[in-house]
């Protein structure tokens, strides 16, 4: 619905731009913009720059008193930013200029290619004061504005992702969209920077009208996409149907040859939800194609470059269809999911391999992404001196001079190195290869068969177990590397994740470490961001504050992870926190008509955001269905399960 509707509507804006007066700049500017879309979104990711805490710094804007990661790492650009709220929405009202909202987070690859590139230029902010009030926004803080203009960047270009980048008119409604912008024109990037800056300065000053029209047409079609997400008739409740008809429409899409949701031509990433959804089916149904497509999938990321095999845990997509070249962001979400989905996988196989990676999974997620005193961060970055993989990367030669040249052959007939190529980044001048060697990323030789067969083996687990030694001396060098930089904010609804997956596992696997580790990043969520007084619950901790009111997403996650705590331990502490949570998350996301918000400032926002499906991660308003769900079924509240029955659903 919103690929059709977003083509639609951005041929209607290019032949509204074409008929009038702002001109051939402003319309190769919409035509390029695809180009720059494609650029950050195809090496899309998340990264997090150096500290420079310490550095001289010779400009200071008004993000420095945000507690915020994202927005901190903007806090000395030559722009005049501001953070979203009153103080930029009423400068651009009261100047009648346009706003400049600038979408990331503090992961994203691209997004810190601008920061370097572009808004640190002080001839690119000089235009960017002059003309525009500029805001920032961190997506994982706001999660709802984020969407919001999201679907307002796919309406207008077709295409989504990280930076996000749009120009609005003072009441907040978009008009132009696109990505990273190159600091000047690049045939193959797009317009520079300051040539979108000069166009839609022109637009506005010459041309207001037109462009106020295309930012009506933009709304129109939002509310109409929006609309049609939310739906408007109540199916009756039917999950065996909606079950085989989740079933028949993923299996199709499973690629037969390298695993995995997407063709053999595209990026892919590891799509836990419907991972998890397909494996239900199996459990339930015992359909024998769903857990085909399903074990292939879980073999082909364990045995590819997407898992790292020497630290554990996964990185966030691989660019290319055989999970060998991953994009090297290491997400809290993914983890958790697929700590949840190893484990599951194992109890429905009981096969050893994905029994050793949850347990490799959890044991990284405590080393790496866990608080010493509980709860865990939200990523890893994916470079180092703006080079993706740096970190992570491995040359034959230098393999050979940590284990020696007869151990690195064996181990490099079990593990291959794919080379990675070396992305087109304006300000970054890639190290040379060590030997004449490309960097590689480390993974499985496959087919597996084959490659056990070689190595006189008779399974993977005893594979992983043969070269462990091997293993740890090459990831004891890669500690004494730098490390890319970790996002040390606690979002609420992640840890939710991960509390359920390390309860779970930890009980499924006889692992009582890992529930130890899921109670303590819960006493410390509950401590820190609940208000038992008025139930209300905040989305994210940052150096020990908890702030940005919840969303219904936090609420649900937290509840459902404090009833998986409960059903594991028995302790009735659990039960109770979840109905306190549950209660407060109908008090305050339930709507009339039956559905849920999904952000405690509907009011407040261009239009109302409904949930529109599993993404990355179960949305909000899965998770309050599971949660209302279990608390129905241990207690006698028949409240909780009139609150799912009655829920609007989209029967289409």
């Amino acid at each position: 619905m919103i690929a059709v509707t977003a083509g639609l509507v951005y041929r209607a804006i290019k032949r509204t731009l074409t008929r009038n007066r702002i001109g051939v700049a402003v319309i190769s500017v919409l035509a390029w913009s695809h180009a720059s879309s494609t650029l950050a979104d195809d090496a899309a990711g998340r990264d997090l720059p150096a500290d420079n805490a310490t550095a001289q710094h010779k400009y200071t804007n008004k993000l420095i008193d945000s507690n915020d990661p994202y927005l901190l790492l903007h806090a000395h650009n030559p722009v005049d930013w501001y953070p979203w709220g009153l103080e930029a929405l009423a400068k651009a009202r009261q100047e009648n200029k346009p706003i400049f909202i600038s979408i990331g987070y503090s992961t994203c690859y691209w997004c810190h290619v601008a920061e370097r590139t572009i808004y640190s230029n002080p001839d690119i902010a000089k235009l960017m004061n002059q003309w525009f009030v500029n805001v920032k926004v961190d997506s994982e803080q706001r999660p709802d504005l984020d969407r919001i203009y999201m679907l307002a960047r796919q309406i207008m270009t077709g295409q989504g992702g990280w930076p996000n980048n749009l120009f609005l008119t003072p009441n907040l409604k978009p008009f132009y969209a696109g990505s990273y912008f190159p600091p000047k024109d690049d045939p193959r990037a797009g317009p520079g920077f300051p040539t979108v800056l000069t166009s839609i300065n022109q637009g506005w000053t010459s041309d207001r009208a037109q462009v106020l029209g295309v930012a009506e047409n933009v709304m129109t079609a939002m509310r109409r996409v929006q609309s049609a997400m939310s739906g408007n008739i109540s199916a009756r409740v039917n999950p065996g149907a909606w079950m085989a008809k989740a079933r028949d429409t993923l299996l199709p899409q499973f690629d037969p040859q390298y695993g995995g949701l997407g063709d053999r031509s595209r990026t892919k990433f590891p799509n836990a939800p419907r991972l998890a959804l397909v494996l239900s089916d199996y459990r339930i149904n015992r359909t024998s194609a769903a857990l085909s497509a399903v074990s292939g999938t879980l073999d082909a990321i364990a045995f590819g470059g997407i898992h790292d095999h020497l630290a554990g845990g996964f990185h966030r997509y691989s660019t290319e269809p055989t999970w060998s070249v991953p994009h090297f962001e290491k997400m809290l979400y993914d983890n958790a999911q697929l700590l949840q989905l190893y484990t599951a996988a194992f109890q429905s196989t009981g096969k050893p391999l994905y029994r050793q990676i949850a347990i490799e999974t959890a044991r990284y997620l405590a080393k790496d992404m866990m608080a010493s005193d509980g709860g865990f961060y939200t990523a890893r970055d994916a470079q180092l001196d703006g080079v993706e993989g740096e970190g992570y990367l491995w040359t034959r030669g230098e393999i050979s001079s940590l284990l020696g040249a007869k151990e690195a052959a064996r181990l490099l007939n079990a593990y291959g190195l794919t080379p990675v190529p070396r992305p087109n980044v304006p300000d970054v001048v890639h190290p040379r290869d060590v030997d004449g060697q490309p960097p590689a990323v480390l993974r499985l030789r496959v087919p597996i068969d084959q490659t056990l067969k070689d190595a006189g083996l008779d399974n993977v687990t005893q594979l992983f177990s043969e070269f462990a030694a091997d293993r740890a001396r090459l990831m004891a060098a890669r500690e004494k590397r730098r490390q890319p930089a970790r996002d040390e904010k606690m979002v609420i609804s992640l840890n939710g994740l991960s509390i359920a997956a390390l309860a779970e596992s930890g009980q499924t696997l006889g692992e009582p470490e890992f529930l130890n580790w899921a109670k303590m990043a819960a006493e410390r969520i509950w401590s820190l961001a609940y208000e038992q007084k008025t139930g209300a619950l905040k989305h994210e901790i940052f150096h020990d504050a908890a702030q940005t009111d919840g969303f219904l997403q936090d609420y649900a996650s937290l509840g459902a992870s404090f009833m998986t705590l409960f059903e594991v331990t028995g302790d009735k502490i659990w039960q109770n926190r979840a109905a306190g949570l549950a209660d407060s998350m109908l008090d305050r996301f339930s709507r009339p008509d039956g559905s849920f918000s999904t952000t405690p400032n509907e009011r407040d926002l261009l239009i109302p955001i409904t949930d529109e499906g599993d993404m990355e991660m179960p949305s909000g308003t899965s998770m309050a269905i599971d949660l209302l769900l279990r608390l129905h079924g241990t207690s006698t509240e028949t409240r909780y399960l009139d609150a799912c029955v009655y829920r609007k659903f989209d029967s289409a």
